[in-house]
Parts: structure tokens; sequence; C-alpha cells
């Protein structure tokens, strides 16, 4: 296990060469915690780990927005550096009041894996691609067109998908320009991999994930070609802005992800009956979905498979489990039985 302290020095020192307003206007450096599963380092000594610490995100510490990542496993410390400034640029966005959050519990519930916009959404993201290599005024409105039809056709679904584009993948993008300030080959590699990750077929499920890329690589797109959009903290996210009074609408006449679907689907059942076969319940009454691990969720009638942990019962004093667990969900956000697998 790594040493949090060495750790965390190597990352500041790290995080000192970043000048932040050249990553985005107006953002500027916070303080980061290091944890694990035993101990926290903050702003040079360590400290108690309390609930606050879950995940990898930005949280209120003691009055002060902070970025947090729970060590985990050994990372190359230039990427991790990166990894934590997207945490910073979280709290960032915490500090600024932003608003276009989407309520990942209800899409959980109303996110439609619909072939149609998943097979215009592949289409429109190898656009995307060619775009970024060589940006020509023809293949950006056909792209843009890819995407009003989709904010018509599967309207939920694209302004979901936009509110991640906008939170998740202007951090990623900032991720993204962090690292090319620190090494600008592994910057080369991050951006020939998130190229490659939204074309193939295979990383559509969950969508939340691939958003965080497409977002980044749509930011990039637009600065690379001076195209203008708001730097602020608007209503809109900016990639619905982009399309909302577009009118040349592009339907695509093929259909691609009829199998990836179903795989989808049944490797969710197959983990659900498994769970329920184990029968390790953790909770066994009617109790309010306060937190699961949106990341790669799944929904699937009436069940929710969350890996890491579950939040439940009341925000004044909330119960974390912690470990891989199948929801049953006979009411909206609300859990019925709780199984770990």
């Amino acid at each position: 296990m790594q040493d949090l302290k060495e750790l965390y020095y190597i990352i500041k020192k790290n995080i000192d060469r970043i000048d932040f307003d050249s990553l985005w206007e107006g953002f500027k450096k916070l303080k980061f915690a290091l944890y694990n599963d035993k101990e926290c380092f903050f702003d040079g000594e360590y400290i108690e780990k309390t609930n606050e610490f879950i995940a990898n995100t930005a949280i209120n510490y003691h009055g002060e927005v902070i970025a947090i990542w729970n060590v985990m496993e050994d990372v190359d410390l230039i990427t991790l550096t990166s990894k934590i400034v997207h945490e910073m640029f979280h709290g960032y966005q915490m500090i600024n009041n932003e608003s276009r959050f989407p309520d990942e519990l209800d899409a959980l519930y109303n996110y439609q894996y619909d072939d149609n916009n998943l097979s215009t959404k592949l289409a429109e993201n190898k656009m995307l691609v060619i775009l970024l290599d060589n940006f020509t005024a023809r293949d950006y409105n056909r792209f843009l067109g890819l995407r009003s039809s989709r904010l018509k056709n599967n309207h939920y679904e694209y302004v979901y998908e936009s509110k991640i584009e906008q939170i998740e993948g202007s951090a990623n993008y900032v991720e993204l320009m962090a690292l090319k300030k620190l090494s600008y080959y592994a910057y080369l590699r991050k951006l020939s991999e998130l190229k490659e990750r939204i074309t193939s077929k295979n990383n559509f499920f969950p969508i939340r994930v691939l958003c965080y890329d497409i977002g980044a690589l749509l930011i990039l797109l637009l600065n690379q070609n001076n195209i203008p959009f708001d730097l602020g903290f608007s209503e809109d996210s900016f990639s619905l802005t982009l399309v909302k009074n577009y009118k040349n609408i592009v339907n695509l006449d093929f259909l691609l992800f009829s199998k990836e679907i179903e795989d989808y689907y049944n490797h969710a059942s197959d983990i659900i009956n498994k769970a329920i076969e184990k029968n390790d319940v953790v909770i066994d009454e009617e109790c309010d979905i306060l937190g699961v691990n949106v990341y790669n969720a799944i929904y699937y009638k009436n069940y929710i498979i969350s890996i890491y942990f579950v939040m439940v019962g009341n925000m004044d004093s909330p119960r974390i489990e912690y470990g891989n667990f199948v929801i049953e969900t006979l009411n909206y956000k609300k859990a019925s039985k709780i199984y770990r697998y």
C-alpha cells in the first residue's frame, strides 16, 4: 500500500506546476485529500476519516470545498495528478453553484437504452473524431444534425446525456488539459484512448461513463475551432445550447445495438439472480435510497446494481454500507430489500 503522505507531496508538487486559469477561465486550485480504508491525509497532516470521504469527488469539509481521492491501487502519478485536478474542478462547480446536475436516480429508472438513439449516437461520435482530426463546416453541420435528431426523438435521454457532458465532460476536459501541461506524451495517449472509446459499441453501457469522454472531446473541438460556448454557469448545458434551435435534423435508417442492449440486460439479470440466490441480505425493510455509485449503476426490472457502496435512510443520519449490492426497489427511489453480492 502506498504511503499517503509521500504520495500527497509528490502530487502537490505536480499540481503547483499547473496554471489553473489556463485550463478553464476562472478555475482556481483547491486543497485535496488522499485516503484509503484506514487513514486520510489532508493539508499536510493525517486527519480522522469520516463518512464524508466516499469515492473520488469534491466535498465540503469543515466549511471548505476540497477534492478527495480514494487511493485503492498504484496509479501513474502524472495521471493521478490530472484526476485530482478533475475532482478540484467539481469543487469549482460546487463553489459556483452549478445547477445542471442530473437527477441520477431518476435517470436510472427512466433512461431508455433505445436502439435508434444509440445508433445515431455512434454515428455522431464517429463524426466527432473525424472533426477533431479534420474540421469542415459540412461535417460539423451533419454532426449537429445528428445531435438535433436525438434531441427531438429521444429528448429525455439527450438532456440527461448533455448534463453529464456538462458536469463530467468539462471536468474530464480539464483533466485532459492538466495532463497536457504535465506530459504531452501522456496527453496524446489519453486523447487517442478517448477517441477509440467513444467509437466502440461495447462502451455504451452504461451510457453515463461514455459521456465523460464525449463531453471532453466536444469541448476540445469547440476550443480548437474557436466556436464560442458558455464557460459560465447558465441554466442550459453547453451541448443542449448547441442544438436546441438547430433545424437541420439528420435521421438514420439503420439500427446497430439490439444485441448489445440484450447482452447488457442479460448481464444485469445474471447479477440480480445470483444475489437473490446467495441471499446475503443487508437490509430487509423499506427505506429511502439516498445514494448509489451512479458511475456505473444499472437498473433492471425494479432492481438497482451498485458497486462499492449504497447509502440509505435519511440525510440527517444516513446509513452507508460498503461492498457490491443489488437493491430491490418496489417503489420509486425506495429500497425494500438490499442484497450483498
